[in-house]
């Protein structure tokens, strides 16, 4: 990234923001070409890393508004992605779940957006990378 003739060009916050529309707009790229969106890897990462969920609870995990999860999840139901089934403890809720295939889809998913990563960070060498990293964890702690 070039240097920011911005007034707020030397400070960090400022060029947080900037590296994380980029790191965004890579990704994007990435996902896109592909044939899929951000929404879809978000929607996929949350089953396979947390479990299975009621729509409404998938929908709060990953700040979704609940009306457009619908829609995004027919989409990956369609696809093959993911799987629909009645709550047997409540049958008016639907527990969405990652088939096989999804998890598949997703670690396709996982490799272009390290393709992103490695372009957004190609200008720093490895040591540099492992400091960024470093540093950016002390920032926002798990």
């Amino acid at each position: 990234m070039k240097s920011s003739k911005h007034r707020l060009g030397d400070r960090v916050l400022w060029q947080l923001g900037r590296a994380s529309m980029q790191s965004q707009r890579l990704v994007r790229q990435q996902l896109t070409a592909a044939g899929v969106r951000t929404q879809h890897y978000h929607v996929l990462a949350s089953l396979a890393d947390d479990g299975e969920a009621a729509q409404a609870t998938l929908a709060d995990r990953i700040a979704f508004d609940r009306s457009d999860l619908v829609t995004m999840l027919d989409e990956l139901e369609k696809l093959g992605y993911l799987v629909r089934r009645t709550d047997p403890a409540d049958r008016r809720r639907n527990i969405v779940a990652i088939t096989v295939k999804g998890e598949k889809a997703l670690t396709e998913m996982d490799q272009l957006i390290f393709a992103a990563e490695a372009e957004l960070l190609q200008p720093l060498t490895p040591a540099e990378r492992k400091t960024l990293l470093r540093l950016l964890s002390r920032l926002v702690p798990e």
